[in-house]
């Protein structure tokens, strides 16, 4: 994100120099730890608190942290893997903070898979996870003249800070927000603090409901979307822009569930050893192919981030066979050589290159 705000040229001079050192700094860590392999870090548990009767937040910090991030913050809609004592890992949006202390919010998922519920009611204060890479997710339009954010329940997480961001540059953007009610709003003091000129809430016991379609149709000249919520509004927004004709290129979806499940596939390792001469991998119906690729060559081999198919970290060379494409961090054209490990599934047997 830094390379893209030091390229406004609104921001002046001084502002844009801070901007270019940040991203300068930034580029230089990501490849340290690309061409090393991204390590586990400890965090310890130093704040829970309840936000709203479905949502906890949890400000974690390093137990050995890196004098070098210190008050470098991460790039708004950010998000972190996290690894859970029950043995699941899991991706959160980060709320804010920097690489040695950040915070998260973590909605209580409804018939999830239990991470959300272990963190609600197993992890204290004081207690120690593990938490991987963290990624920034959400791109920057610069380009932008102005920009509509689109959020329902805990997807707010995704885009607060950025919003938050954008007010303090004096850059034009709306958060529609839809919540069950006003005591259902995370980081209410924070949405509030926006004002109504950035935010526009939609409280269901008022009777007030979020029509994407209309969003998307009566968006201003040259906006650039957002959208991060349920499953429901993700494929509303879906739909919406379809029918209206939004250009891939103006629009990121933020999705914090999926479905990988599907019928069994077989893959092909083409440039590796022993594996492009017959050996083939078997994905199976609720498996992904992220996981099996991971579990045969190891994590540092196989990088992954969100496990949703929004940030493209797991993006592999396709060469040859059908593909189920799934996520969103994929254009079209990059559909055509390339796939996202964690979601997307192959029909039949494909042959892939990593």
């Amino acid at each position: 994100m830094n390379a893209e705000l030091a390229a406004i040229e609104e921001l002046g001079g001084e502002s844009r120099n801070n901007f270019k050192a940040r991203a300068a700094k930034a580029q230089r860590k990501a490849l340290q730890e690309q061409q090393k392999g991204v390590r586990w870090r400890e965090f310890r548990v130093v704040e829970k608190k309840q936000q709203t009767p479905r949502v906890m937040s949890f400000i974690l910090e390093a137990t050995q942290p890196l004098p070098e991030e210190d008050g470098v913050d991460l790039d708004p809609g950010s998000h972190a893997k996290v690894k859970l004592g029950n043995g699941l890992v899991r991706a959160y949006s980060i709320v804010d903070g920097n690489k040695n202390r950040f915070q998260l919010g973590i909605a209580l998922e409804e018939g999830g898979k239990g991470g959300s519920k272990y963190m609600h009611t197993q992890v204290e204060v004081g207690h120690v996870v593990e938490v991987g890479a963290t990624t920034a997710a959400v791109p920057i339009a610069s380009a932008a003249s102005h920009h509509v954010f689109v959020a329902a329940g805990i997807g707010l997480t995704a885009f607060l800070r950025l919003v938050e961001v954008y007010k303090s540059i004096n850059y034009s953007a709306t958060l529609h927000y839809a919540a069950r009610s006003q005591d259902e709003i995370p980081f209410k003091e924070r949405v509030d603090a926006l004002g109504k000129e950035y935010v526009v809430i939609y409280d269901k016991t008022a009777g007030q409901r979020l029509e994407v379609g209309e969003l998307v149709k009566t968006r201003p000249w040259n906006s650039q979307l957002y959208f991060c919520g349920p499953r429901r509004l993700m494929d509303e927004a879906a739909t919406a822009v379809k029918t209206h004709g939004v250009p891939q290129t103006e629009v990121h979806f933020e999705a914090f569930e999926t479905d990988i499940s599907g019928d069994p596939f077989q893959v092909i390792v083409a440039n590796r050893e022993g594996y492009g001469d017959g050996k083939v991998l078997e994905v199976g119906e609720e498996q992904t192919l992220l996981e099996i690729l991971q579990k045969e060559f190891g994590e540092d081999d196989i990088p992954s981030s969100c496990s949703v198919g929004n940030c493209g970290t797991c993006k592999i060379s396709l060469k040859s066979g059908r593909v189920d494409h799934r996520g969103t961090a994929l254009t079209d054209e990059d559909k055509a050589t390339s796939m996202l490990s964690c979601v997307s599934r192959g029909v039949g047997r494909i042959a892939i290159e990593i």
